[in-house]
């Protein structure tokens, strides 16, 4: 196997890329790029596999965080790791122009807690225990209309038919004035499910909306792992179960030019961790709001 290795440096950061060549008697079987930050090589893998020495698809196998692959400070909030990410997209298709597209499946995990919650766990965290983790891309669909890698890299499913519904039925249910009214507060218990104890609390949230998008909004962003976190799950899959699954997702290459009327809405993400892809590492981005 042969391997190379480039530094690239993107502003403030400082990026490794190894690129090992696995080939023989001067066929190509397949390259594995890697992207990690001085400290570490592994934190983003992305394969390409070949036939016949011309390269045929390229996919993720996992993406692995620990402190140093987050590159977070407390000044950019995380936002070195999309960086990082956006990097090795790019190196690999200034290398590899012929790949159009990088498949992978959503694997992001959310450890939605309160601040509290996050203090008292510290101890656990460093000894692997999580604190109520949940899919990030149902919470994140519920507060920001999107998944994470829809707003950070334009991702979609690879079914372009499904994900047309999936985006349509998105914005029906979070905008709709319809859906919404035409869902009692009896019959979201029943669909959500949420514990007892938050009931009375999600009812006044629910009353005052008139959309489900502005039920969400209308949580104080204190509350909403508390009120939120046992049951968005539930809920997202009832209503996208046709439409939606966390596989067979691509990322297009090259990736779009920042601008344009795509929507620049801050991002929020709760206080907690992320996880994307995890592998035998158990670790994640120690974040206090990923908004990039």
């Amino acid at each position: 196997m042969d391997s190379k290795i480039t530094i690239i440096n993107v502003g403030k950061y400082k990026f490794k890329i190894t690129d090992n060549t696995l080939s023989l008697y001067d066929q190509i079987y397949c390259r594995n790029f890697k992207i990690g930050s001085d400290n570490i090589s592994d934190c983003v893998n992305i394969s390409i596999s070949y036939n016949e020495n011309h390269p045929v698809s390229a996919s993720i196998p996992y993406i692995t965080y620990d402190p140093n692959c987050s590159i977070n400070t407390h000044l950019d909030r995380g936002q070195g790791s999309v960086i990082m990410i956006k990097t090795l997209l790019q190196f690999i298709h200034q290398q590899i122009p012929s790949i159009k597209e990088v498949i992978f499946e959503d694997k992001s995990n959310i450890e939605c807690a309160t601040e509290y919650e996050i203090q008292k766990n510290t101890k656990h965290r460093k000894k692997g225990t999580n604190v109520y983790p949940i899919p990030l891309y149902y919470f994140s669909i519920a507060f920001n209309g999107e998944t994470w890698y829809e707003k950070h890299f334009n991702a979609r499913q690879k079914d372009l038919n499904k994900h047309t519904r999936y985006r349509t039925k998105i914005n029906t249910l979070l905008y709709s004035n319809e859906v919404k009214s035409n869902t009692s507060f009896i019959q979201f218990l029943e669909i959500a499910q949420p514990p007892i104890e938050i009931i009375d609390e999600l009812q006044k949230y629910y009353h005052i909306s008139n959309t489900f998008g502005k039920f969400f909004q209308s949580i104080p962003k204190i509350d909403r792992c508390r009120l939120v976190r046992d049951w968005i799950s539930t809920f997202m899959f009832h209503y996208l179960i046709d439409v939606f699954g966390n596989t067979e997702w691509i990322i297009s290459l090259p990736l779009p030019i920042v601008g344009g009327k795509r929507n620049t809405r801050k991002y929020y993400c709760p206080i907690g961790r992320i996880t994307h892809n995890k592998t035998y590492k158990d670790f994640g981005i120690n974040i206090e709001n990923l908004s990039i």
